[in-house]
């Protein structure tokens, strides 16, 4: 055994519970990123980037609930968005862009409809976003002509066949 294989050999020894901890964040970490793409990317209406504004949150509800859930809604976002911005660091699996997209969907910002329709449009996680919902029987998702990947032709758009 080399002088390198022994010295490496010996770290993990020395180090095996923080590996164990390391590799445990990371499988759970895409466990729970995949669950959450999927969820979403399911329930998600084909029509939802298509739609110009959002309908009223929670609406006929008192006030204080509005209020309570938009801000629950908010720092679910936000988690979301630091949980994908977590898997797109290299050397740790999941779906980093997918997430972060739903983390933007949740939170309440200025032009949020314009990049969801951007990152939507990107074909590789349209394709993705496709996929997914065709392995539970959903629609693909229809984005606007104009949407980054997006022609009057292809498929989802409006007067495609």
């Amino acid at each position: 055994m080399t002088d390198a294989a022994r010295a490496a050999r010996a770290f993990v020894d020395a180090h095996r519970e923080q590996l164990a901890i390391g590799v445990g964040v990371c499988l759970a970490s895409f466990v729970a990123g995949m669950a959450l793409v999927t969820v979403v990317l399911v329930r998600l209406p084909a029509d939802y980037l298509e739609r110009q504004e959002e309908a009223p949150f929670l609406e006929g509800r008192p006030a204080w609930v509005r209020m309570a859930a938009r801000v629950g809604k908010n720092l679910l976002g936000v988690m979301a968005v630091a949980l994908g911005i977590l898997l797109s660091l290299p050397g740790i699996p999941g779906p980093g862009a997918l997430v972060i997209l739903i983390g933007v969907m949740l939170l309440d910002v200025p032009g949020k409809r314009r990049l969801e329709r951007r990152l939507l449009g990107a074909p590789r996680v349209r394709a993705v976003a496709d996929r997914v919902r065709a392995r539970f029987g959903r629609p693909p998702l229809r984005v606007q002509a104009g949407a980054r990947g997006s022609s009057p032709g292809s498929p989802g758009s409006p007067g495609a066949p």
